[in-house]
């Protein structure tokens, strides 16, 4: 018994074979992209990825091992520090003046002077001959220090473990004389 459709089998040879009607193509395989596609862009992607996190480690491990810079060293350091926010520290010297909303005073370390100006106000155990660390940058003009936070140093084992940083230095260097 054969099978026949309403229509005269097509003899055009496009699709039908010995008058068996055309049996369609199979379907066409779509193939997903993977997420980063090929394995080249993934190879890639990792490089990037570990350079990124060896760069921070990097960052972060070198600004950890100094905590500040003493006075001195800050101002051996200036042009290699610029405008860029760092700690300083150093004992807070007799001359603290505060004029409206800033205290500017001297900080001395190894004999050399940085004058501050600070426009927070300051902590309250802030006072000369107290060691403190400042948060800030040199000024843009001139040999000022732009003290954005002062922290006090104010514990007996600090002055224990250096006695050397809080001995009343007279200062034969400032920073406004242009150094040694």
């Amino acid at each position: 018994m054969a099978l026949t459709t309403g229509s005269p089998p097509n003899n055009s040879g496009a699709g039908e074979a010995a008058g068996r009607p055309a049996v369609p193509s199979a379907p066409r395989v779509v193939h997903r992209r993977t997420f980063l596609g090929s394995r080249r862009r993934q190879i890639v992607a990792g490089v990037i990825i570990v350079g990124a996190v060896a760069f921070l480690l990097f960052q972060g491990l070198g600004n950890a091992t100094e905590y500040f810079k003493t006075a001195d060293q800050a101002v051996a350091d200036r042009a290699a520090l610029g405008t860029r926010q760092f700690r300083i520290e150093g004992t807070v010297a007799n001359d603290v003046r505060r004029v409206g909303n800033e205290t500017s005073f001297s900080i001395v370390a190894n004999h050399v002077s940085v004058p501050v100006i600070d426009t927070k106000e300051p902590p309250q155990l802030f006072k000369p001959g107290i060691p403190v660390v400042l948060e800030g940058h040199w000024a843009a003009q001139g040999p000022v220090f732009d003290s954005d936070l002062v922290m006090v140093k104010h514990s007996a084992s600090y002055a224990a473990a250096h006695p050397d940083r809080l001995k009343s230095q007279i200062p034969s260097t400032t920073v406004a004389g242009g150094g040694s």
